[in-house]
């Protein structure tokens, strides 16, 4: 009976653990933005994460941003682990939380280059 109780309390436990994997992750941003002319508050409207910052000899200044692409939240597919969740008895928590953890994303880093002004000059 303990080991029965045991084995429902760790079911309830994991219960949605990938769901809300699929639920947590990062926003990509949206790159057609950074473009020559284009303002660097627009720029920075975006989810990049500003790295380093310089200033060139001529005021230029030269900011690199980290970002990561493939890790953004679906409530889609959160929803079909849920009902895969109620479907298997959780069982398809063996399957599907591995598959989560696996989309970890790809960070990049873009470079780009302002106007004293904030307009860009160049990007990469």
């Amino acid at each position: 009976m303990k080991k029965l109780c045991l084995l429902v309390c760790s079911i309830i436990a994991l219960q949605g653990c990938s769901a809300m994997m699929a639920l947590s992750g990062e926003k990509e941003p949206n790159l057609s933005v950074v473009q020559k002319g284009q303002n660097k508050a627009i720029v920075e409207s975006q989810p990049l994460k500003p790295i380093s910052t310089e200033v060139l000899s001529n005021g230029n200044i030269v900011s690199m941003y980290q970002y990561t692409m493939g890790n953004a939240p679906s409530a889609g597919r959160a929803g079909v682990y849920v009902l895969l969740d109620v479907v298997t008895c959780f069982i398809s928590e063996l399957v599907t939380m591995p598959i989560e953890m696996s989309k970890t994303g790809e960070v990049k880093i873009i470079k780009i280059e302002y106007t004293p002004q904030g307009d860009i000059v160049k990007v990469g």
